[in-house]
C-alpha cells in the first residue's frame, strides 16, 4: 500500500450527500455574496453572451476566437482581462507554479510558454533537448521539477527548470492511456491515473521513478484524480462519485 488510512488501508472513503450538504449549508451564504462575479468576472450577463456569440461579427472585440487569462487580487471581488498573445491564441490550460508567481500554459499542444508577471508579458515557446510531442498536460511541482503528459507516448520530466527532458519509461505500459497527473501540496507525492478498463490510480514519491498501485476498491470505468487537499487525494467518477484517501507524508 502507499500509506492510506482506515481499516483497509486499499479503501477509498466515499464522501456522502450528507456532508456535502452540511458543507454547502456552511459556505453557501459566503458564495451567494459573490456568485455573480465569479460567474461574470465583473461583467454584465449580457455582455458575456455578445462576447461567446460575437455579435458584433467585428472579431476586435472580447470575442469566443480570443483567449484571455482573467486574473483578481481581491478574491473575485474585481477581475481584469489580459489577452494572450497571438502565439498562445489555441491554449489548452493554465498552471500556476505553488513556489512561485509564474504560470504556464501549453498552446495547441506544441507550445510551452510561462509568465512571471502575472500574465501581462509571456516567454517564446519553450525549445529544450528532449521536450518533443503533442502536449496535453503540464504538472508542476516546483520550478526545477515538471511532468509534461503527451498524447500517445509517455510522459517527459525536467528536473531542471525546463532546460531538458527525459522520458519516464516508468509509464510505458500506460503511456497511450488518457493519463491525469497532480502534486499534493507538498509535493511530495505524485498521484496519476487513467482509465485501462476501469480506473487506476498509482501514486509515487519519488517524482514518477517508481509507482505504487493505489485503486484498491474503486472500481469506476471513467473518472480520474480531480484534486489534492493537502495530503489527501480526490477522485472522482460519474459510476462511483467523489472518493479520498490521505496520505503518510513525511
Amino acid at each position: 500500500g502507499g500509506g492510506g488510512v482506515g481499516e483497509d488501508e486499499d479503501d477509498w472513503s466515499h464522501k456522502l450527500w450528507r456532508q456535502g450538504q452540511l458543507e454547502y449549508n456552511a459556505t453557501c451564504s459566503e458564495w451567494n455574496s459573490v456568485g455573480r462575479k465569479l460567474a461574470f468576472a465583473g461583467r454584465s450577463q449580457l455582455e458575456i453572451t455578445s462576447m461567446a456569440l460575437d455579435v458584433t461579427g467585428t472579431g476586435t472585440g472580447r470575442s469566443a476566437r480570443e483567449w484571455y487569462v482573467l486574473k483578481s487580487s481581491n478574491f473575485g471581488a474585481n477581475w481584469s482581462w489580459v489577452r494572450l498573445p497571438q502565439f498562445l491564441q489555441g491554449v489548452g490550460g493554465l498552471v500556476a507554479n505553488p513556489t512561485s508567481d509564474t504560470i504556464y500554459v501549453i498552446s495547441g499542444g506544441s507550445c510551452i510558454s510561462h509568465s512571471a508577471d502575472h500574465a501581462e508579458s509571456w516567454s517564446p515557446c519553450w525549445k529544450a533537448p528532449g521536450l518533443t510531442g503533442r502536449f496535453r498536460q503540464l504538472v508542476v511541482r516546483d520550478s526545477r521539477t515538471m511532468v509534461v503528459l503527451r498524447d500517445g507516448d509517455v510522459p517527459l520530466r525536467t528536473n531542471d527548470g525546463g532546460a531538458s527532458w527525459r522520458r519516464m519509461e516508468s509509464l510505458a505500459s500506460v503511456a497511450r492511456r488518457q493519463l491525469t497527473a497532480e502534486y499534493s501540496w507538498s509535493g511530495k507525492t505524485l498521484a496519476l491515473s487513467g482509465v485501462a478498463g476501469q480506473l487506476f490510480v498509482w501514486v509515487s514519491r519519488d517524482d514518477g521513478d517508481t509507482w505504487t498501485d493505489e485503486s484498491g476498491d474503486y472500481s469506476a470505468m471513467s473518472g480520474g484524480v480531480a484534486q489534492w487537499y493537502e495530503s489527501t487525494l480526490y477522485i472522482s467518477s460519474l459510476g462511483q462519485g467523489i472518493a479520498s484517501k490521505t496520505f503518510e507524508e513525511e
